[in-house]
């Protein structure tokens, strides 16, 4: 596989070290030669797994604080709900019993290493087949003690160029169909919770795309377009882009991603925890008994799907591109350009205990909330293998042994383990309440994700730190220590002054014009919908200054515009509009500053200032917390004088690198009698200067175990 020398905004650049794209000829007498040699044999047990993996599965302390073993997580399990702690079990308690199978050639060669490992292999990613598919039956006449006969859960031709992918003729497979006793619901459940190691480990996955095939040109134009690249001394997803057939590219493409794969969850697992992949895809012939087979790597389809992603779908006013157009919007709302691109490290989190870590007391963790949250996009035949899948992901110690659960139900239970091992994405949720286990009325405190809680973590690393320690809590209520900032009523609390609110309703009904007429800065329906929203943070924002924007976005986000210059941006545009100029001459004029200001205007309504609930009437307030002009924050609330409410902030998420996790909390009393016990009316994300001043505040403002309950 070719190595990752750059990503950039538009383009994959990988060194021409291997074939991305080739076309492979097949011979139908060779295959039945080979396939007459293969049997299942067990090699050791799952436990080689563990000695080969990159992180052990018995976890030990990994914070100053609070040990995040998967011992202790169990036990916080056990004491929120025993019905949900007998769902699950220790890894390493089962990990000698279970065994490890793999598909060799007979004689079948010696099983681990010398060193316990297991001996190099190559998995299999695949849909299980449908009624028009016509798996390959594979009868064996003389099996060795230790073999289990099987059939090909693939077509022979897949069957056949899947064989030549091993680098010697002693290399094992491994299918779950044949490698996994499927009358044994004991081992399918322990195996299942040892696939992210079966697929980390694997030296290649072969993914098998059966279900779509494209005629001989197709590939031809394919294959010819990856060696004009390579004979460039790169591949360069720009030179597919400016192929004079890049609209044959981008149809092709599109075909390739409406495959059943693309849409599974398990397959979407198995992407996510393994290294090295390729693609194998149909193509048609006149005669069936020279098939071919199209061969890509993974940085081949990444290119494909950048070249999606940066086509013109408006560059011509025809049904042709509309349903271009149609077609890679289904792409997109699957969230699938980030999947694809999630093993190149962008995206890739660490795991939920990280027993290797050089820094015991600073742990990253992938949130196993936000995994389950991306695997809503996926089918899976049983809703329960979303927990399974979620728990391999974020390598947790455990893995899920009971019932199939609804997506509801699933989502409840995850959020107990994460909270359980400290992940402070279960305190940010904004969706509503999961109801209660065997009730349709009752809802717990832990919310569901809500549209836009992890708008601002797709793509980064290190987001994620374990909490501190895990604050007690039930299903019923959670307590937590808060930092006071403000109530309605509170004079401090401040909104858009009318004469911000003009310039900001001058510049947003500007942006929405020129989205009409200039395809580079085409908005979305829902940008034009939330309107009225949109006026009123840029209004608070241009209140708050020019100078505390361009720090603000600095420190937000950094990564995304590092040498940007809203301040500037933001003195050229706006004087432009004291002088009386139209707003599409400013565009005209002011290019780069128009860019730099929907930019930064993207990132603050949808990552960091939006309204929990999209159905609630709330505003936009700022609010000074500190002597500087950085110590300023944006946030949502419901109108001052619609109701009472106080803003907090649990002093939890106040880390540093809780970036976007950070929530201020709307709350309500419950009773006038309980001073101490909370509902919460709503969470904001908080856009602004450093929250951590606010740990500088005087005690007074400190609220210390306060209870938040359904």
């Amino acid at each position: 596989m070719g190595e990752l020398t750059g990503v950039g905004r538009h383009t994959f650049h990988i060194r021409p070290d291997g074939n991305h794209c080739v076309l492979r000829e097949l011979e139908r007498r060779k295959i039945n030669d080979d396939e007459a040699q293969e049997q299942v044999i067990v090699v050791g047990s799952l436990q080689a797994l563990n000695l080969g993996a990159d992180r052990p599965m018995a976890a030990i302390p990994v914070s100053a604080h609070h040990h995040f073993t998967a011992l202790n997580v169990y036990a916080t399990i056990q004491h929120i709900s025993l019905a949900f702690a007998q769902d699950f079990a220790f890894k390493k308690d089962v990990a000698a019993e279970a065994p490890f199978r793999l598909i060799h050639p007979t004689p079948a060669p010696e099983g681990l290493r010398q060193d316990g490992r297991p001996p190099s292999f190559i998995a299999l990613s695949y849909c299980w087949h449908n009624p028009q598919w016509a798996p390959d039956a594979h009868p064996v006449d003389t099996l060795p003690a230790g073999a289990v006969n099987f059939s090909w859960p693939i077509s022979k031709w897949m069957v056949q160029s899947l064989l030549l992918e091993r680098t010697s003729p002693s290399e094992g497979i491994w299918i779950d169909q044949c490698c996994i006793n499927q009358d044994d619901p004991l081992e399918k459940a322990r195996t299942i919770g040892f696939m992210n190691l079966i697929y980390e480990q694997a030296r290649l996955v072969v993914v098998v795309l059966e279900d779509i095939m494209i005629d001989a040109a197709a590939g031809a134009l394919l294959e010819s377009l990856m060696q004009k690249c390579s004979s460039q001394g790169s591949t360069d997803s720009s030179v597919l882009l400016e192929s004079s057939s890049v609209h044959h590219v981008v149809r092709l493409a599109l075909k390739i991603f409406s495959a059943r794969w693309f849409t599974r969850a398990w397959c979407n697992h198995e992407l996510l925890v393994s290294r090295n992949h390729v693609f194998l895809m149909g193509v048609s012939t006149p005669s069936e008994d020279s098939p071919r087979i199209l061969r890509m790597t993974l940085l081949f389809i990444s290119s494909l799907i950048l070249v999606c992603s940066n086509y013109d779908y408006t560059g011509a006013k025809d049904l042709y591109h509309s349903e271009l157009m149609e077609q890679y919007q289904k792409l997109r709302q699957r969230g699938f350009l980030h999947i694809i691109l999630n093993p190149f490290g962008l995206g890739a989190g660490y795991n939920l205990i990280d027993e290797n870590s050089a820094d015991s007391t600073v742990q990253y963790m992938k949130s196993p909330v936000e995994t389950l949250r991306n695997l809503s996009k996926f089918g899976a035949t049983v809703a329960a293998d979303k927990v399974a899948i979620a728990l391999n992901i974020v390598g947790c110690g455990l893995y899920y042994s009971g019932p199939d659960r609804s997506e509801h139900d699933c989502g409840l239970l995850l959020s107990v383990i994460a909270l359980a091992a400290g992940d402070p994405t279960v305190l940010c949720c904004t969706g509503a309440g999961y109801n209660l286990p065997g009730s349709q009325n009752t809802t717990s405190w832990i919310q569901q994700p809500g549209q836009l809680d992890f708008a601002g973590v797709a793509g980064r690393k290190g987001t994620h730190r374990r909490l501190d320690y895990v604050p007690a809590f039930t299903l019923n209520q959670v307590e937590l220590d808060f930092i006071y900032l403000v109530s309605n009523t509170d004079a401090t609390l401040r909104t858009a002054s009318q004469p911000y609110i003009t310039q900001a309703q001058w510049f947003i009904d500007g942006c929405i014009e020129t989205s009409k007429t200039d395809a580079m800065f085409r908005l979305g329906a829902s940008f034009i919908q939330a309107r009225r929203t949109k006026i009123l943070v840029v209004a608070c924002a241009l209140e708050c200054g020019s100078r505390w924007i361009n720090e603000a976005a600095r420190a937000k986000t950094s990564a995304d515009y590092p040498d940007s210059d809203l301040e500037e941006a933001i003195r050229v545009f706006f004087a432009g509009y004291e002088e009386g100029y139209s707003f599409p001459a400013l565009v005209e004029q002011h290019r780069d500053c128009y860019e730099q200001l929907t930019d930064f205007l993207e990132t603050l309504t949808l990552d960091y200032v939006s309204p929990i609930d999209d159905t609630l009437d709330w505003s936009t307030a700022w609010l000074p917390i500190g002597a500087t002009y950085m110590d300023k924050i944006l946030f949502m609330c419901p109108p001052p004088q619609a109701q009472p409410f106080y803003a907090a902030i649990p002093t939890l998420l106040l880390h540093k690198d809780y970036t976007d996790c950070k929530r201020l909390f709307l709350l309500s009393t419950v009773n006038a009698a309980a001073s101490d016990t909370w509902r919460v009316l709503g969470k904001s994300l908080v856009f602004g200067g450093d929250l951590d001043v606010l740990l500088t505040l005087e005690s007074s403002r400190v609220w210390k175990g306060q209870k938040i309950r359904t």
